[in-house]
């Protein structure tokens, strides 16, 4: 496939695993608000589709173009600070990345994030980025404000007091909505983390995450299908003045990179050339998965290392039936189709009020299956979704999912209220796809 140039900044060619090909007839990089009306404008003159694209961090096709692809790589940065507030207002290309450094310096931080910082602001709140805690919300959740450019070229505020309806749609909005030029999110104070990470048992491990999972700030768990063990990852917000902790940074690599990253990479090579070495380094790998203490600040300690790379699949299902779905799940795996020797990721949320979120109304919690890049099928992953879609999952929308129109509805108590908004915005559809249409409608 030929390369789309990108300027100087990147060429666009696929998302991050591979698994979507990108293809748009042009690639528009605008350096201003007036700049991103003005390719609105002319896309609508010329009857084109056009679509936003944030880093390419998503696994399912939600980015994937029509027609022109508009990416804000080079509308990004701190647009201002309100230190009454807190709250900081960023432009919608903004990396993850970015922000923690550019709020240290005010002496703030976002109390939550993902494990993965390489997505724009833009992209990450309109497909749902989160974190885990059983008292913090996904990325959503922490804004307060954005301005978006609609399809008729009318550049709009919306927040809890002005266009509201529009606020509640656009901040978690895939894109449907218009091109999201600046967020405003709330912070917190400084702080740092103290992460601990462990072996522990399983069944016990998953037996008292609902418990652990609301006393830890942040706590999650990784284990390997057909092993005995878990991984545990917790993370604590300690004050600002704290010493930095870390194993020091010759060892962090080789467990993080090596140990971790590695591990996983050649060990589902060696199960994909003999199947039969799956059950031995099934514990194996999970022994060799990183381990051990730190105290840094947040930006630093909430992320990790994603070498090696992967296709996901990501259910939410509402806290409530955790239990059930983990003694489902792993009864499941273990009499279906063989599961590659990567971890699956068990998160938390506390429930939110965005209509879109995979939290929306219900505290939840996340179950996330990875399938290596070279795997030649997602039968695996197949099974994790519908297993987990019967007892009430909700696909992260940034994620590879089957779940269409006809069955999402009735997953989202505010459904018909976005869709109504989506319709007033943007009823020819010019920031429409086949795919985004397959998923709200046409």
């Amino acid at each position: 496939m030929a390369k789309v140039a990108l300027g100087s900044a990147r060429e666009i060619r696929a998302n991050w695993s591979g698994n979507v090909e990108f293809s748009p007839t042009e690639v528009v990089h605008p350096r201003s608000e007036r700049e991103i009306v003005h390719h609105i404008a002319r896309a609508t003159a010329h009857g084109t589709a056009l679509r936003a694209i944030g880093a390419g961090h998503s696994f399912s096709p939600v980015a994937k173009p029509n027609g022109v692809t508009l990416t804000l790589d080079r509308y990004r940065g701190l647009v201002s600070f309100d230190k009454d507030t807190g709250d900081v207002t960023l432009r919608g290309g903004t990396r993850l990345w970015e922000i923690g450094p550019m709020l240290a310096t005010h002496s703030r931080a976002l109390e939550v994030m993902g494990d993965i910082d390489r997505q724009s602001i833009a992209g990450a709140i309109s497909t749902g980025t989160h974190g885990t805690g059983g008292r913090f919300t996904g990325v959503s959740g922490l804004v307060t404000g954005l301005k978006i450019v609609l399809a008729n070229g009318d550049s709009v505020w919306a927040d809890r007091e002005r266009n509201v309806n529009l606020f509640e749609a656009a901040r978690l909005g895939l894109g449907a909505l218009g091109i999201i030029v600046e967020v405003r999110l709330r912070t917190m104070p400084l702080y740092k983390l103290h992460r601990r990470e462990y072996a522990a048992p399983l069944k016990e491990t998953a037996a008292r995450f609902l418990e652990t999972s609301t006393v830890q700030d942040h706590q999650e768990f990784f284990f390997v299908p057909g092993g005995r063990r878990a991984i545990v990852r917790e993370l604590n917000h300690v004050p600002a003045e704290s010493s930095n902790k870390g194993m020091g940074r010759v060892r962090d690599f080789i467990e993080s990179e090596v140990v971790g990253n590695g591990a996983f990479a050649l060990a589902n090579r060696l199960v994909q050339a003999v199947p039969a070495t799956k059950g031995p380094l099934s514990g194996a790998v999970s022994t060799l998965m990183p381990a051990g203490e730190a105290v840094h600040l947040p930006y630093r300690l909430f992320v990790a290392s994603r070498r090696t790379r992967f296709r996901e699949c990501e259910m939410a299902i509402p806290a409530s039936r955790f239990d059930e779905a983990f003694d489902v799940l792993t009864r499941t795996l273990e009499r279906s189709t063989p599961s590659p020797i990567f971890p699956l990721e068990v998160r938390r949320a506390a429930a939110d009020d965005v209509w879109l979120s995979t939290a929306s109304e219900r505290d939840t919690v996340y179950i996330a299956a990875h399938n290596p890049l070279h795997a030649k099928s997602d039968d695996y992953l197949r099974v994790v979704h519908d297993t987990l879609a019967e007892l009430g999952g909700r696909p992260h929308w940034g994620k590879m999912h089957w779940l269409r129109e006809a069955e999402l509805r009735g997953l989202y108590p505010r459904w018909s209220d976005f869709v109504a908004v989506r319709n007033e915005l943007d009823p020819d559809r010019l920031f429409s796809t086949p795919y985004l249409d397959s998923l709200l409608g046409g």
